[in-house]
């Protein structure tokens, strides 16, 4: 049986990124991924079909290609403000990557946002908690101002806030130093670390898989999120 492992990452770079730091953050993501969970090292640029979906490879096991870099190049210039590199891996057809680029400046403020999707179908017996939350600390410790959500979208009636990011199954909070004292209704809470100095917390709300089918799993879940709402901390989709 498999199941859907979902990542979300959110943050605001200090200027519209170049093309060529966009596809380096994706490489150091795949690389973090390769580490813990097997994917191919071949993936590919989305198009508008299956077939055309298989054509332009951006990345192989020698890292970005060339091809993949001309054809995402003009799309970069064109869709200045809004760009989105969607890629996936051809050879499982189980992985996908969603990276988008924003500009959400105004006359009184410059504000960019990046928010990254990782989709993955794994079988239900890989789904264990340490293991997953090794690899949302390694994406932490790469992305450390980035608020990070695992399988937090579910249902929006059994959510208690949908205008919020949820807890789901883990969440990061960058610059929050959190203790399970804190957050008493999750699992665990787990302090992450750069260069000796808390980055942030990686709440994690249960031991197992976070089944969104299951009504207690939904319960757990609302709990954690409404402890870290009470606390001020659970933050609202529109501050992304």
């Amino acid at each position: 049986m498999k199941r859907n492992l979902s990542i979300e990452l959110y943050f605001k770079p200090e200027m519209y990124l170049p093309l060529p730091v966009c596809i380096e953050q994706i490489e150091q993501i795949l690389n973090i991924l390769h580490h813990y969970i097997p994917t191919s090292q071949d993936w590919y640029l989305c198009g508008p079909s299956k077939k055309k979906s298989s054509i332009y490879k951006l990345f192989d096991k020698e890292g970005v290609t060339q091809i993949g870099v001309e054809k995402l190049s003009p799309k970069y210039q064109k869709e200045k403000g809004y760009f989105g590199i969607p890629i996936w891996d051809k050879e499982t057809e189980e992985a996908s990557l969603l990276y988008i680029l924003a500009d959400k400046s105004s006359e009184k403020k410059q504000l960019f946002q990046v928010n990254i999707s990782i989709n993955i179908d794994l079988p239900l017996a890989e789904m264990q908690v340490e293991h997953i939350q090794n690899f949302i600390i390694a994406l932490a410790k790469l992305f450390n101002d980035a608020y990070i959500m695992v399988n937090g979208r579910y249902t929006r009636e059994l959510r208690v806030f949908p205008d919020r990011l949820s807890a789901g199954w883990m969440l990061y909070l960058p610059q929050a130093e959190l203790t399970h004292r804190t957050i008493p209704e999750s699992f665990n809470v787990i302090n992450v670390t750069h260069q000796d100095k808390v980055t942030g917390s990686l709440i994690v709300t249960m031991p197992h898989f976070f089944d969104k089918q299951n009504i207690d799993d939904i319960k757990k879940v609302n709990r954690v999120d409404i402890r870290l709402r009470d606390l001020g901390i659970l933050p609202l989709y529109a501050d992304m």
